[in-house]
C-alpha cells in the first residue's frame, strides 16, 4: 500500500487566503471530471462509527484495509482522510454514517473562484460577480464533464434571535450564475458565468454562500457580511397647481450627494411608461396629468465618500395622485345677472302694495 502523503492545502478562491473550499454532495455521491489527477476526500463521520465504503463509478468497492495502491488511506473514529490518484472520471459515492449534510469535504485543484465582495455593502445595493471553476489555472467550461453547470447565490441569517416560525430561516436567493449565454452571460459553456445579485434584504449579519452544482455535485464557498442600511432613499412630491411634481432625493452622510444619478422607469394611470433620468437629488418627472396611479421603479447610482462606486436598487413604489378640485367660484355674468333683477322684484312688489295702501286711505277718511 502506498504511504499516506500530508494533505495538501487548498490555494482558497474566494473573498480570503484563510476560508477553506467544501463540497456539499448530493445523496453522498460525487463526480470526478477527467481533468482531476488527485484529490483527498475527508469525511467526516458519526462517533465510533466503521470506516466508509467508496464506490466506484463501475459499481466495485474501495475498503479502509483493501484498496490498491492508487489510494491512500487514513482513519479515526470519527474521520477517513482518503486520497485517490488518477482516479476513474464519474460519479462516485461513499457510504456509511458519515456526519451532518457537510460530512465529505473535498480538497483539490479543482475549485470555485469568486469576485470579492465590497468590505461594506448596503440594503438593495446592486453587485455584479463573475463566478468560475479552475483546475490549477484553467477555466473549466463544457469540455472537462461539466454539463448544465449552474452557480446560485444566497443568504442566510445569522441573526442570535431565533425566530418563532422556521420559515423565516430559510436562505434568501440573491441570484444565479447560468453558462448558457443568457442574461449577463457572454458566451455558453466557456466556464465564465455572471450574476447580478442584489441584495434585497434587511439590515444585519448575513453569511453569503455561492454554490455551483450540476445534479450531482455541489461546491460552495461562505463569507461573512453585515448589510447596512440603504443610503439613498426616495420619496414623491404632490403635484401642484399645474400637475408639476418630482421625486426628493434623501441620502445619507457616507453618499456624495452631488454624485447621485437615477434611472427608472414610471407607469401612469393609461399603462404607458415613462423613462425617467436625472442627476442630483432632484428628479423632475412628467406631469401628472391622469388621475390614479403611478408605478416607480429605479436605481439610483452613487459614489460615497471613500471614492466606492455603488449602485442601489430604489423599492418599488405606487403613488396615488387625486384629480383637481373643482373650483367654487362662480361666474361674473352669473353673479351680475342676479343683482341687476333686485330692482325690478322690488318694484313689482311695490306696485302690488299700491292699491292697498290706497282703499285704507279712503276707508279712514270716510269715517272721519
Amino acid at each position: 500500500m502506498r504511504r499516506l502523503l500530508p494533505v495538501l492545502a487548498l490555494l482558497p478562491a474566494f473573498f480570503v487566503s484563510s476560508e477553506e473550499q467544501h463540497a456539499r454532495w448530493l445523496g453522498n455521491t460525487f463526480r470526478i471530471d477527467p481533468s482531476v489527477r488527485e484529490l483527498t476526500l475527508f469525511i467526516e463521520r458519526e462517533s465510533q462509527s466503521m470506516p466508509v465504503v467508496l464506490i466506484r463509478p463501475d459499481g466495485s468497492k474501495y475498503y479502509y484495509q483493501r484498496h490498491p495502491d492508487t489510494v491512500s488511506w487514513a482513519s479515526t473514529p470519527t474521520r477517513d482522510v482518503i486520497t485517490l490518484w488518477q482516479p476513474e472520471p464519474g460519479p462516485w459515492q461513499a457510504t456509511g454514517k458519515i456526519a451532518g449534510e457537510h460530512g465529505i469535504t473535498l480538497l483539490s485543484v479543482f475549485r470555485l473562484a469568486l469576485d470579492r465582495l465590497p468590505d461594506r455593502l448596503y440594503q438593495n445595493e446592486v453587485v455584479r460577480l463573475h463566478g468560475q471553476l479552475l483546475h490549477d489555472d484553467t477555466i473549466l467550461d463544457a469540455n472537462y464533464y461539466l454539463d448544465g453547470l449552474r452557480l446560485t447565490a444566497q443568504l442566510f441569517s445569522t441573526g442570535e434571535a431565533q425566530p418563532a416560525d422556521p420559515f423565516e430561516r430559510a436562505p434568501l436567493l440573491l441570484g444565479e450564475f447560468v453558462d448558457d449565454g443568457t442574461g449577463l452571460d457572454a458566451l455558453p459553456g466557456d466556464g465564465n458565468m455572471t450574476a447580478e445579485v442584489v441584495f434585497d434584504a434587511l439590515p444585519g449579519s448575513y453569511l453569503f454562500q455561492a454554490e455551483v452544482s450540476n445534479g450531482v455535485l455541489a461546491r460552495y464557498a461562505e463569507h461573512p457580511l453585515t448589510l447596512y442600511p440603504t443610503p439613498v432613499r426616495a420619496r414623491f412630491t404632490a403635484p401642484d397647481s399645474q400637475r408639476h411634481w418630482r421625486i426628493e432625493l434623501e441620502v445619507d452622510s457616507d453618499i456624495v450627494a452631488d454624485s447621485l444619478a437615477v434611472t427608472g422607469q414610471l407607469i401612469n394611470p393609461l399603462e404607458q411608461p415613462l423613462a425617467i433620468s436625472g442627476h442630483g437629488r432632484h428628479i423632475e418627472l412628467p406631469p401628472a396629468r391622469q388621475p390614479g396611479n403611478y408605478r416607480w421603479q429605479g436605481r439610483a447610482y452613487a459614489t460615497t465618500v471613500d471614492g466606492r462606486e455603488v449602485q442601489l436598487q430604489l423599492n418599488e413604489q405606487v403613488v396615488r395622485v387625486v384629480p383637481p378640485l373643482p373650483e367654487v367660484t362662480r361666474a361674473p355674468a352669473e353673479a351680475a345677472s342676479e343683482w341687476q333683477g333686485w330692482p325690478l322684484w322690488a318694484g313689482l312688489a311695490g306696485l302690488m302694495l299700491l292699491p292697498a295702501g290706497g282703499g285704507l286711505w279712503w276707508w279712514r277718511r270716510r269715517r272721519g
